[in-house]
């Protein structure tokens, strides 16, 4: 179980997370999708979790405080080193060639080429094979599907169903609705820093009436 309680997050003296609890349970429900307008804290919550940021309040795996060895992070916007190849930069996260493997027959990338030469979606799909390959029990994806073809799309729906099935919590943004209605169990909306609420499966059809700016 991971337990979010009262957490507050303030830049200089305007606060952008406020009392904002929520959990998520490994064992059911354990996709959870993020919705909000534009400054409405999604990346602040995302950089709290993975400790990148000073806040007041309980954050708990396992009735522990969270470390970040048991995060990854993949952030909207990855930094590579212009001269080097998506294979050496895999390198960084695992020795093991056949899982490297593994994950690129679904993305199916020139990991031999420098990462320059790679689009915009051929970046994320570096990044996120990247975080795949730390193998976490918590997995926070920050707009996944940005710059992603149909088929990096739908590899990466049976990559979350994948990891699902494994009990690993993900915790998932998306300006696209869509996407998140396959992929999450539950919705939490962000509103004005805090959780304003959060539904499930059988009510994801109400936000098709919404317009939102995320």
């Amino acid at each position: 179980m991971l337990e979010i309680r009262n957490i507050n997050v303030k830049y200089s003296e305007n606060y952008i997370l406020k009392n904002l609890s929520t959990s998520v349970d490994k064992m059911s429900n354990n996709v959870l999708g993020v919705l909000g307008k534009n400054g409405a804290g999604k990346t602040t919550l995302f950089n709290t979790l993975f400790g990148a940021l000073n806040f007041t309040g309980e954050i708990l795996w396992e009735g522990k405080k969270l470390d970040r060895e048991n995060i990854a992070y993949l952030e909207t916007t990855n930094y590579f080193y212009p001269y080097i190849t998506g294979k050496e930069y895999l390198n960084y996260f695992t020795a093991d060639i056949s899982a490297v493997e593994n994950y690129n027959s679904l993305f199916n990338l020139p990991l031999s080429e420098f990462v320059d030469t790679y689009s915009t979606g051929m970046k994320k799909k570096l990044a996120l094979i990247g975080v795949l390959l730390l193998d976490k029990p918590i997995n926070i994806l920050d707009e996944p599907f940005n710059g992603m073809d149909f088929e990096g799309v739908h590899a990466l729906y049976d990559v979350i169903k994948d990891m699902k099935s494994k009990n690993k919590i993900i915790i998932i943004s998306s300006h696209i609705i869509e996407t998140l209605f396959h992929t999450c169990d539950n919705i939490a909306f962000l509103q004005d820093g805090t959780v304003g609420k959060i539904i499930g499966k059988n009510e994801f059809n109400q936000l098709n009436k919404f317009k939102f700016t995320t």
